[in-house]
């Protein structure tokens, strides 16, 4: 593929634009399609800049995948982030289309607030997004994919989030996909204390995971991951007793309850290796939580007879059920960020208005001297006070002139507001063009 730019470098003016799916637009099937391993953005953020686009940022979690960029035109930058998309997962145009969803402008940091301060999470008010959030930030700071208001735009973010955590308890008694996915063992099972757990992973949902299996009195849970000394450590520090991964397919044998979470890029609790082990186990029922995402077991593992598994998407009806206690936090959050929103406008609005206050007053300046310098030529020898009192009469009087202009776009700095005023001076700003992806080079 030729590389291409979607942006141009004399372009004062570009647009913040939010290009992704989450949850409630894309099935688990799809996001875990289009799920980024962390350790894949940096060339992915590479290759965007490569092409022109220098201000991005790639959050990927179980739950969404989204880009956050800056471009000059909403649908030039989005078609070209789509072909991006396209071609880095091989996947069809039309059916990507289907779960995608753009935000520009105020809807996209609406949207970042939002995500930030957990509203747009399946969980509402779960606080693992933030963190999660700062990490894709940290990331694309890294890669030098992000410019200063980019760094406002997050800093602001960061700063509504601690505001929501702090003047709202949405985050009182805090529900996460890991303790959710204890609950639907307890969905299952009613008291968890007298059944044998098995966790697959050592990172941090299933951390929080045990902590909760901790707190409903259970002492032994089964541990294993790739990485043996992981698993070793979690069985210190939280509960439960380490296993080698290489083992899974017996440890099968000796539980009731699966609960995974890994970062593998496909399944690898195969139909093959469960039906192996319910011939074992004599048909006794084994119930399988995968919140993975892309998912640690194959889709076809649920075909078995007693075997049932349950995906991050059959979490929801659990996590609505909790929605009814947060609706009122979530509506106090929402006027926060609204709050919030007005601040950034206003700051933004001063970012657009200082260069056009510069622009005025460095060219009537332009005009008072040289006017102040053709009336002296013609008066020609004057004494120095006489200069003196000139020069301060043409700047008192532009003062005057240009005063209340000036006022009314620091109070009202609308479009329309700015294009009258800059008729009435008669200036030009340079002419803004666009670059349609793949002109450049031909």
């Amino acid at each position: 593929m030729s590389e291409v730019s979607i942006l141009t470098s004399d372009r004062p003016q570009t647009r913040f634009l939010v290009l992704g799916l989450n949850h409630t637009t894309a099935p688990v099937h799809v996001r875990e399609k289009l799920y980024i391993p962390q350790e894949d953005i940096p060339k992915i953020l590479d290759r965007l800049s490569r092409r022109g686009m220098a201000e991005a940022m790639v959050l990927s979690t179980c739950n969404r995948t989204e880009f956050y960029v800056s471009g000059p035109n909403v649908e030039k930058t989005a078609a070209f982030l789509m072909s991006e998309v396209i071609s880095y997962f091989q996947v069809d145009e039309a059916w990507l289309k289907r779960f995608i969803y753009v935000f520009d402008e105020d809807d996209a940091y609406r949207h970042l607030f939002r995500v930030a301060s957990g509203l747009d999470s399946m969980v509402i008010g779960e606080p693992e997004i933030l963190g999660q959030l700062k990490d894709a930030y940290r990331i694309a700071g890294e890669a030098g994919s992000l410019n200063s208001s980019f760094e406002r735009a997050f800093s602001r973010a960061f700063q509504t989030a601690k505001r929501v955590r702090t003047e709202t308890r949405i985050g009182y008694n805090p529900v996460s996909i890991s303790s959710m996915a204890v609950e639907m063992g307890k969905k299952i099972f009613g008291d968890l204390a007298q059944k044998k757990i098995l966790v697959v992973g050592a990172g941090e949902m299933c951390e929080v995971a045990l902590k909760h299996f901790r707190k409903e009195g259970l002492t032994d849970v089964i541990i294993t991951n790739r990485t043996y000394q992981k698993a070793r450590q979690l069985a210190e520090e939280v509960i439960g007793t380490a296993y080698p991964f290489d083992e899974l397919p017996d440890l099968f044998l000796r539980t009731d309850l699966v609960l995974s979470s890994t970062g593998a890029d496909k399944p690898f609790i195969t139909r093959a290796i469960i039906a192996a082990a319910m011939k074992k186990r004599k048909n006794r029922p084994l119930f399988l939580i995968d919140i993975a995402v892309p998912r640690d077991v194959e889709p076809e593992v649920n075909d078995l007879e007693n075997v049932y598994v349950y995906d991050i998407d059959d979490l929801k009806g659990l996590s609505q059920a909790h929605l009814a206690n947060r609706l009122e936090e979530a509506d106090r959050a929402q006027a926060i960020i609204e709050e919030e929103m007005v601040k950034f406008a206003a700051w933004r609005r001063q970012q657009d208005i200082n260069p056009f206050v510069a622009r005025i007053i460095e060219n009537m300046e332009r005009i008072r001297g040289g006017e102040l310098k053709k009336t002296m030529q013609k008066l020609g020898q004057v004494d120095d006070q006489t200069a003196r009192q000139m020069e301060l009469l043409t700047k008192s009087i532009v003062n005057k002139i240009i005063h209340p202009h000036l006022s009314l776009i620091k109070t009202n700095g609308s479009p329309m507001v700015l294009e009258v005023i800059k008729s009435l001076f008669d200036f030009e700003e340079e002419r803004e063009t666009d670059v349609d992806p793949g002109d450049q080079g031909k």
